[in-house]
């Protein structure tokens, strides 16, 4: 009989979770506090910018030659999921900073799908080459793919602070992630502030630099400083939306902004409905003028008042809304290819950002050296044969062959094996007196600069001072104004519940049996129709917005308004209701 394994189920069943839920956590849900992104999101772009070599200056290309080149490569996981995430890159009202340019129908503000892959096409943005330049400079750890057969990068080399830029939202097992978009010119501002004081709070920070959410749909912010400083310091808590809009004229209002991930058609579609139910009398009718920009017209009955209209939409629709911050990312262990998930404050998020920023100069300035090193010792190469050039020519056509030449020409000017090879690819005419000349310029130029990185690499302060220079040139290359307003708390728009009741003359009419109803009008009291056996006890004038007080026989009163008692007419089979 065969030895079988006994694996307790428990044991099997923890085991196996555990490794779900840490490859969801690490691999699928969670950006990385360096360059902001999530895996899929990062092998789109390494994609488009290695493989395909979709520059923003090149041609477009069928956005299912980026899904499948991605797909087939580096995330197999499902073409639905990788096409979604490059469509969410390219739309300009989910990300602050879009690092994808689409072309075609890539969805609108009003919900709209995008387009199938095969219809739209797709290239990178110039804001998205900050992210992935330095990548062929050596500057990130790279890992095997799936399959084995290539590499992909841990981390993208970013240059802006691309997760507080863009934001991010995801949820993973046990935890998620939700973090808003914000201003490019005030991370910008707040990560050089912070190259010159390493330890300021977050406080600091919030006071000084970055204000707040910068949502690319616009609206308001009712946060007060306070509250922006405990969400920044604690990593989560509420931000308060609010759409804006304005009066034109007495008689219409329009909402000029939406908040973040509302539906445009699902906003408006909430207004229509509140006035077909007669919920907001002060409305007779909305629709949507949009174009590029959001234009939302709402039409005010004549002689209402547009404040209490407002009011109303804004605590029963989507017109203001509330965004829950969660900053949830993964943080660099000792391992270069797993991150931990934490949640983090503002100060934390901009540190490992810089932190990373000199990781990468480093790894940079060490790689531009080393190629500049190379290049000089070639150059030594061409000097040292430079006085005896016509016997380097004499041996070179004496040699039976490339490897014999290249022997002699070791032997006789003390070259190495590199050397040799260039002096020996080079062609007979650049050795002349001018190219001679060109080489010693070059050289001199060289060693110059590769001094001036030894320098650089020995210095930290120098280091820091060119990451400073650089996030300013990327600052005024990309700076924008700041779309949505940290307005603070608005003052509440007073109004009573009678200003959403049609004010009508209606009879109240109760019946013997204890069934009122009201009607707003009738012939005589024998017309009007009640339950079989039972007859109209009272009948009381009154209008919709009065309220009305009911005595029973056990000594209890009930106030109702009269609006909230059913309607009939009439002319028709009355509908009752029990008292």
């Amino acid at each position: 009989m065969p030895v079988v394994d006994v694996i307790p189920l428990h044991e099997t069943t923890r085991s196996r979770y555990l490794n779900y839920a840490l490859s969801v956590i690490t691999a699928r849900a969670l950006p990385d506090i360096r360059d902001g992104l999530k895996p899929v999101q990062r092998r789109i772009l390494y994609a488009m910018f290695t493989n395909l070599h979709l520059y923003p200056d090149a041609r477009f290309k069928k956005s299912a030659t980026v899904v499948g080149e991605v797909m087939g490569k580096y995330h197999p996981h499902g073409d639905s999921a990788i096409y979604d995430a490059m469509v969410r890159m390219a739309q300009e009202f989910s990300l602050r900073a879009p690092l994808v340019e689409g072309h075609g129908n890539f969805g609108s503000l009003d919900g709209d799908s995008p387009a199938a892959m095969r219809y739209t096409e797709a290239r990178l943005r110039p804001l998205a080459m900050e992210l992935l330049s330095e990548i062929r400079k050596e500057t990130v750890a790279f890992r095997p793919n799936f399959d084995g057969s290539l590499f992909e990068p841990v981390v993208v080399p970013a240059r802006i602070p691309n997760l507080l830029l863009n934001g991010a939202s995801g949820i993973a097992v046990g935890m998620a992630t939700n973090i808003p978009p914000h201003n490019l010119t005030e991370l910008i501002d707040a990560a050089i502030y912070m190259i010159g004081s390493p330890n300021a709070r977050t406080q600091t920070l919030v006071e000084n630099f970055v204000t707040g959410p910068d949502f690319p749909t616009c609206g308001r912010c009712l946060n007060t400083q306070e509250q922006l400083i405990e969400i920044y310091s604690k990593g989560e808590g509420p931000i308060e939306l609010r759409g804006e809009y304005e009066n034109e004229g007495k008689s219409r209002v329009i909402i000029t902004s939406i908040p973040y991930a509302v539906t445009k058609s699902t906003l408006i579609e909430q207004i229509a409905d509140n006035i077909i139910k007669g919920k907001v009398p002060q409305l007779v009718d909305v629709r949507d003028e949009s174009t590029d920009d959001v234009r939302i017209v709402l039409e005010i009955k004549r002689g209402s008042q547009s404040e209490a209209a407002m009011a109303f939409l804004l605590k029963h629709t989507q017109l203001q809304t509330r965004f829950h911050v969660n900053l949830t990312c993964l943080l660099p262990t000792d391992n270069p290819e797993v991150g931990a998930p934490a949640r983090v404050d503002l100060q934390t998020i901009l540190r490992h950002f810089l932190d990373f920023r000199m990781e990468v100069v480093v790894k940079r300035l060490e790689y531009e050296l080393s190629q500049l090193e190379k290049r000089i010792h070639i150059l030594h190469g061409f000097e040292k044969i430079f006085d005896a050039l016509d016997e380097a020519i004499r041996i070179i056509r004496a040699s039976k062959n490339k490897s014999d030449a290249a022997a002699r020409l070791i032997h006789r000017f003390r070259l190495d094996d590199v050397q040799a090879e260039a002096v020996l690819e080079t062609k007979l005419y650049k050795l002349s007196q001018l190219e001679i000349d060109a080489i010693r310029e070059e050289l001199e130029q060289k060693e110059a600069m590769a001094a001036e990185l030894r320098k650089m690499l020995s210095d930290e302060g120098a280091r820091w001072k060119l990451i400073r220079t650089e996030l300013k040139d990327i600052r005024e290359r990309y700076s924008e104004k700041r779309r949505t307003t940290i307005a603070g708390p608005d003052k509440d728009i007073e109004y009573s519940a009678e200003d959403y009741i049609i004010e009508e003359d209606v009879f109240v009419i109760v019946t013997r049996d204890g069934w009122v109803k009201r009607q707003r009008s009738y012939g005589d009291v024998e017309s009007i129709r009640v339950r079989d056996g039972d007859s109209v006890g009272w009948i009381l004038p009154c209008t919709t917005r009065k309220s009305v007080i009911f005595f029973s026989n056990f000594g209890k009163a009930y106030t109702t308004r009269t609006e909230n008692l059913p309607a009939t007419n009439w002319s028709r089979q009355s509908s009752t209701e029990a008292f």
